[in-house]
């Protein structure tokens, strides 16, 4: 099946996010994907494009150096046309040529839009069909479109890929004798007020918050706080999806607090990580409410992170939890449940993918490198941060 996809890609984001984890399922799966994303206007990006990505408009008009660029989107020859995040998108752009796209191609919207936009435009595209992440979304979107378009498929999981902590850590140069903490990402400014809980529990346990960021105020800001924090190990540069897993393997746990939302919202870092086989404390906000017992949800930091370094029942139960969730929801799952909904919508007979085998025939990168040799195989940027 030919397939494009429009979508950021290769940023730290839940759309682009989402887009990876999908568009390169689909590619092992042997489907032939087409992406166009937008280039950036911050230096973003996190990993090499592949091939198949083209890079053809910029997302805000009203800034310097928009564009559009038509011509990649007239002159594909897709069976399905899928857009992510619709209301960032240059929609008046899209609009003018989406009669064209929609003469030879089915289309179909997945809604990462926490709430009904503002914008007019968002309500001119008719869909043949709008795929959201669960019933929150679900309830709002009833009232924009035809509930027999609507279609829940939750968000994908990274696929599980443990590994051994001892090993990590000396690739890593971290020490094998403390706790680590992990603190990643462009929101890593969100764990400044639990230093103090941290600091508490490090008396008892020595250990380490280990802290990577490429945003440069915030490694600032942390290079200014460890002063007085001296646990802190503080990393800088990008993250690619390979190197991610080797931090998480050499951690303890990952850390991620966010203040709850207004608008319907999941965490993407959630979906991306809990496949590590590392614990995730969580505080329990609407960014998690799509979790039950897969991460701990904690009202201690405390006492939360006693309970994963003395390994107690409740963490491996979590650890337990968490492993089926991603066995039931790994982007090779929903890819699936993608292309079951793509062959209805153009009256395919229902296809048949034997996703768990496939899983048994390879080992999942982080690039999901292509089964047939003769395919394309991502080239992944192995390149570790520099330590500060």
């Amino acid at each position: 099946m030919n397939i494009t996809m429009m979508s950021r890609w290769n940023i730290p984001c839940g759309a682009s996010l989402h887009a990876e984890l999908l568009g390169r399922a689909l590619v092992q799966m042997g489907h032939n994907l087409k992406v166009l994303a937008p280039v950036e206007y911050d230096d973003y990006q996190v990993d090499k494009d592949e091939p198949y990505v083209s890079r053809c408009y910029r997302l805000s008009k009203g800034r310097e150096g928009f564009f559009f660029n038509p011509e990649p989107f007239l002159e594909d020859n897709c069976n399905v046309f899928m857009v992510q995040n619709l209301e960032i998108m240059p929609m008046e752009d899209l609009l003018k040529i989406y009669p064209k796209i929609k003469e030879r191609a089915k289309t179909v919207f997945v809604v990462h839009e926490g709430k009904p936009p503002n914008n007019s435009t968002f309500y001119k595209f008719n869909w043949d069909a709008v795929v959201c992440f669960d019933e929150r979304y679900k309830r709002f979107l009833c009232n924009i479109y035809p509930e027999d378009k609507i279609h829940i498929i939750p968000y994908p999981c990274y696929p599980l890929m443990p590994g051994d902590k001892k090993e990590a850590r000396l690739k890593l140069n971290l020490p094998q004798d403390k706790k680590i903490v992990f603190n990643y990402g462009i929101g890593v400014y969100r764990h400044l007020h639990l230093l103090t809980a941290i600091e508490r529990v490090s008396k008892k346990y020595p250990l380490i918050f280990l802290t990577l960021t490429h945003i440069q105020e915030w490694y600032e800001l942390f290079d200014a706080v460890r002063l007085r924090y001296k646990f802190i190990e503080l990393r800088n540069g990008k993250l690619p999806i390979n190197t991610l897993y080797t931090y998480l393997h050499a951690s303890d746990c990952l850390l991620i607090h966010k203040d709850s939302a207004e608008v319907i919202v999941l965490s993407s870092t959630a979906y991306l990580c809990l496949g590590a086989g590392r614990p995730i404390l969580a505080h329990n906000t609407n960014f998690f409410a799509t979790f039950d017992k897969e991460v701990l949800k904690y009202s201690s930091l405390s006492e939360a992170l006693e309970d994963v370094f003395e390994q107690k029942d409740n963490v491996k139960f979590v650890l337990k939890t968490a492993e089926e969730f991603v066995k039931e929801n790994s982007s090779f799952e929903v890819a699936k449940k993608f292309i079951q909904l793509f062959d209805s919508l153009m009256n395919y007979p229902a296809a048949s993918y034997e996703v768990s085998t496939l899983h048994k025939s390879m080992r999942i990168e982080a690039s999901f490198g292509a089964l047939n040799p003769k395919r394309f195989k991502p080239d992944r940027n192995t390149n570790l941060p520099k330590s500060a």
